[in-house]
């Protein structure tokens, strides 16, 4: 597993943990379903990664680019750091990281 599978399982992880807290603070059932599917799909880019690194990592920064887009919605519509403006940077820095990975020579 290279550094940037790592970072990507990370940031799967960050993910889902987020759509839990959604859930768990504020009993939103749309932030655990999507927080999910978004693991997920973050997920099965990894899987992909190992074997198709353009395509795995490719399809993780289109991920990132949406929650990226989706959060700096939320933050610049209420002004909240969390989840908003900390998911958006978090989904920046990743899209980066994955659009690099893709784009990369092997």
């Amino acid at each position: 597993m290279n550094a940037f599978q790592i970072a990507l399982l990370l940031y799967a992880v960050v993910i889902a943990a987020g759509g839990i807290m959604g859930y768990v603070s504020a009993q939103s059932m749309v932030s655990l379903v999507n927080g999910l599917i978004a693991a997920v799909l973050l997920l099965v880019g990894l899987a992909i990664s190992f074997k198709n690194p353009p395509a795995g990592f490719g399809l993780s920064a289109v991920v990132a680019l949406a929650l990226g887009v989706f959060f700096a919605y939320r933050f610049f519509t209420t002004g909240k750091w969390m989840p908003g403006g900390v998911t958006m940077i978090l989904s920046a820095v990743a899209f980066v990281l994955m659009a690099l990975a893709a784009l990369r020579k092997p």
